[in-house]
């Protein structure tokens, strides 16, 4: 099993502090990336995206604070604790590094001991924060988004794909007679087939596509820059899978089938995602007539 380090940036100009430093971190098994400069600073926390950052204040090219400030424009919704270390210890520098955001300012020297503490200290309150952070995005259930943070994500790119006249297709689905389903195998079985159908479903997307679960078997897939052709055939490819192999809970093996109500986006029309999502379900609602088990596109021109 990979064990998986968190990620600890040094930026200080001084080489034996940089060394002094890596070494104490690296004795705990941390994962170490080196800045020798505030402009490489900014150029590796981009690149290496750490977990925490140790900066000096007097550095050449940026200084410690304006380190900050640039990488604070990068975090995101990400929790990262910036930790000033170094020899100022003009408390307006400390006043100037925690009201930008650091969580700490250490004066040099300090001990190994406390450094690493106060590492550890910041690095679970992270843990939490992350923690904290995934169930309020992701459903515990399938992994895929929930709900509220699906369709604000999807309106982003919605509105980008009608701004810059790219593609986009939009996926609404559900299992195929799920309450039959629920009724032989109970609700912890139900929960179980749902659970394992959000899992495939990640399977059959690229990295930059949306996967969101609507609620009970329902589920949405956001696809940007993918028009009809690209649709259908990730729609094909949803069908497989799906239906590959039986899914399993306890001693019932389960067949499922899903069907789908495809959208692809061909105007520059600014619509809102209650006119994509009620597209998708006539499209649904049409598959299901059929019988279930296939998908129906429809194009908004």
């Amino acid at each position: 099993m990979t064990i998986i380090r968190p990620k600890i940036l040094i930026a200080d100009d001084e080489p034996s502090i940089r060394d002094a430093i890596k070494a104490i971190l690296l004795s705990e098994h941390y994962e170490v990336v080196i800045a020798r400069n505030g402009k490489e600073a900014v150029d590796v926390f981009k690149k290496e995206s750490p977990d925490l950052v140790i900066l000096d204040v007097c550095m050449p090219y940026l200084d410690g604070f304006k380190v900050l400030k640039a990488i604070k424009k990068f975090f995101a919704e990400r929790y990262i604790p910036v930790i000033f270390l170094t020899a100022s210890v003009a408390i307006d520098h400390k006043l100037e590094a925690l009201s930008g955001g650091a969580v700490d300012y250490l004066t040099k020297p300090v001990s190994p001991q406390e450094i690493l503490a106060r590492i550890r200290n910041f690095l679970e309150i992270k843990a939490r924060h992350d923690t904290l952070k995934e169930a309020a995005v992701y459903d515990w259930m399938t992994g895929a988004m929930n709900k509220g943070h699906f369709i604000e994500k999807a309106k982003d790119e919605l509105e980008l794909a009608v701004r810059n006249k790219t593609p986009l297709s939009f996926i609404f689905m559900d299992i195929d007679g799920f309450k039959k389903i629920n009724d032989e195998v109970g609700h912890l079985g139900g929960d179980a087939i749902i659970g394992e159908f959000g899992r495939r479903l990640k399977k059959t997307i690229r990295k930059i596509d949306l996967l969101g679960r609507f609620g009970g078997d329902e589920f949405m897939i956001m696809l940007p820059h993918k028009g009809k052709k690209e649709c259908l055939v990730v729609a094909g490819r949803i069908a497989r899978i799906i239906s590959s192999r039986p899914m399993v809970f306890e001693k019932a093996k389960v067949r499922v089938s899903t069907s789908q109500g495809l959208v692809a986006l061909e105007t520059d029309k600014m619509m809102s995602m209650d006119q994509l999502i009620q597209t998708a379900d006539e499209a649904l609602y049409e598959a299901k007539t059929k019988g279930g088990n296939c998908y129906v596109l429809k194009t908004i021109l």
